[in-house]
């Protein structure tokens, strides 16, 4: 009876053991929440699922024969239970099993990292994206638009700031590359729901190739610690039909070659969290004008106007950053018609942008 009794105690152990293993591990099947939305993601999923499963069996199977020992074969008294020594059949099992579980897991794994990283060879959309501190600028590689006659025609880019992050849009369906740089610290590219995170490294381009296969807008964001705006580092991607993708690639193209259509308050511009609130300024051509500045916040900032596309060009405008919160109304000499480039002197990646003047 004592006997019995102490089997079934036992039994009851296993049980719960088992039952706290399952409820715990359920809570992290699938990667949580998000389901794939690519066809590189699925790949990722169904290769962790697998992996979750054998970890699992492995760990109910081990942890089971722990407490069956603990409580099966616990002190009683001081009497040495029977021993024994050597049994080839058990070493060799125990040698080959974990020997082909590792051996096919690996296979497995590496067929999944090549199908990961493999390239499309002909892609529907080339993305150059680059990170900086603290944001994101996507350019669509031979998706050329002429802002102005006479200038070299310049590759569509979206790019976006603290204020307002970048929002672009891909076709679903369609294999898409990406090549990615960062123009100043470690970076990373992670987007949830594709399941996938790619480190941007100044100095050198990673490129991968992701093919969306669910219409949806989806959040991205930097995973790599970066700096003082780390956390307000986000993307936005909107996956839609290879029509609706057409539709919208005609229309940021128009919008790119009026000019600055996205300067809906000429003549302002405001700084905070360490950006500027637009990345397109707008002005009349021969005349003196007013820039008002707003800096709202207790760090230096300034904005200073370059000749060409970059501050590599003749500087034409600039006076000494000061801190805020506080507004300043800069008094910027007339200029010729044409497209400048303006930056803060004190966070020049983080703060850029163009200045269009007709």
């Amino acid at each position: 009876m004592g006997r019995a009794r102490r089997l079934s105690s036992t039994v009851r152990a296993l049980v719960l053991v088992a039952a706290g293993a399952a409820l715990l591990g359920g809570c992290r099947i699938g990667f949580g929440s998000h389901t794939p939305v690519t066809e590189q993601g699925k790949d990722i999923y169904s290769l962790y699922n697998l992996l979750f499963v054998v970890a699992a069996v492995i760990f109910l199977l081990v942890e089971g024969a722990i407490v069956f020992a603990a409580l099966r074969y616990r002190r009683r008294d001081d009497r040495l239970p029977p021993q024994f020594h050597g049994n080839n059949l058990l070493e060799v099992a125990w040698t080959l099993i974990p020997l082909l579980i590792v051996a096919t897991l690996f296979g497995l794994t590496w067929g999944v990292l090549n199908k990961v990283d493999a390239r499309a060879n002909d892609p529907a959309v080339t993305v150059n994206l680059q990170g900086f501190q603290w944001q994101w600028s996507f350019t669509y590689q031979g998706e050329t638009v002429q802002v102005e006659k006479g200038q070299p025609a310049q590759d569509l880019t979206i790019k976006g700031t603290i204020a307002k992050p970048a929002e672009i849009y891909l076709p679903v369906g369609e294999p898409i590359t990406f090549n990615e740089q960062s123009r100043d610290v470690i970076h990373s590219f992670y987007i949830p729901q594709f399941l996938f995170k790619k480190d941007v490294f100044p100095g050198h381009t990673n490129s991968f190739s992701l093919t969306i296969t669910k219409p949806g807008r989806y959040h991205g964001q930097c995973a790599q610690y970066c700096g003082l705006a780390h956390g307000q580092m986000h993307f936005y991607i909107n996956a839609v039909s290879p029509a609706a993708y057409q539709a919208w690639l005609v229309k940021a193209k128009k919008q790119a070659a009026s000019g600055c259509p996205a300067d809906t308050t000429p003549g302002k511009i405001a700084a905070k969290n360490v950006a500027f609130d637009k990345d397109c300024l707008a002005a009349k051509a021969g005349k003196p004008w007013t820039l008002t500045f707003d800096n709202q916040e207790a760090v230096l900032h300034n904005v200073a106007i370059f000749q060409g596309s970059n501050a590599e060009g003749k500087r034409v405008f600039g006076e000494p950053p000061f801190t805020g919160p506080k507004v300043t109304r800069y008094q910027v000499p007339a200029l010729k018609a044409g497209t400048y480039f303006f930056h803060c002197d004190v966070h020049p990646a983080a703060m850029q942008g163009k200045l269009v003047v007709k």
